[in-house]
C-alpha cells in the first residue's frame, strides 16, 4: 500500500496561503470581582467580564467562548424574576444575546438560582483596530427583593472566563 504525503510551506503567521479557519491569536481573561444589579431595570450593566483583541487581518473572524457565573438571590422569600445576558462591544451595542426587554432567564417561586451562562459566538469585526467584547446583564423584572450577582463571592459561582480566538477568514 502506498502512502500519500503532502508538504506545505507554512509562513511565519502559521497560515497556509489561501487557507481559512486557522487560529491566528488567542486572548483570555477572567473576572473574579463580584458585581450586582437589583431587579428593577431593563438597562444593561457591565458584569466585569471583558477582553480586547486587535485582529491582524480585516477579514478575520473572532470566536468568543467562555462562561459567565451568575447567582440570583431572593432576600424577601419566594418570588419570580427575569434576567438577560448579552455579548456587547466596547460601545455597549448588543452583538449576541438578547435585547433588554426580552425574557431570557426566568424563575417562579424560588428562593435562589445559580449557574454558568455559556458564551459561544462567532463575530466579524471587519477591522484591524482593537475590539472589546464584554458581558453585560440586566435584571429586568421581579415581584420581590431579588439581586442578580455575577462572580458571587463565597459560592461556587465566583469566577467567569472569556476567550477570544482570531480565526483567519
Amino acid at each position: 500500500m502506498s502512502e500519500l504525503r503532502t508538504n506545505r510551506i507554512v509562513p511565519r503567521d502559521g497560515l497556509v496561503s489561501g487557507a481559512s479557519g486557522g487560529i491566528i491569536q488567542v486572548v483570555h481573561a477572567t473576572a473574579t470581582s463580584e458585581t450586582t444589579q437589583g431587579f428593577s431595570s431593563d438597562a444593561f450593566v457591565d458584569t466585569g467580564l471583558s477582553a480586547s483583541i486587535t485582529p491582524t487581518r480585516s477579514d478575520s473572524k473572532i470566536l468568543v467562548t467562555g462562561y459567565l457565573s451568575f447567582y440570583a438571590h431572593n432576600s424577601g422569600g419566594n418570588g419570580s424574576a427575569e434576567w438577560n445576558f448579552a455579548v456587547c462591544d466596547g460601545s455597549n451595542n448588543v452583538l449576541d444575546g438578547t435585547t433588554a426587554s426580552t425574557e431570557g432567564y426566568r424563575f417562579n417561586e424560588l428562593y435562589a438560582q445559580g449557574g454558568k451562562h455559556t458564551i459561544n459566538f462567532l463575530h466579524s469585526p471587519s477591522t484591524t483596530s482593537a475590539f472589546t467584547y464584554k458581558m453585560r446583564m440586566n435584571a429586568r423584572n421581579s415581584n420581590n427583593s431579588l439581586i442578580l450577582y455575577c462572580q458571587k463571592g463565597s459560592t461556587g459561582n465566583n469566577i467567569s472566563r472569556i476567550t477570544l480566538m482570531e480565526v483567519s477568514g
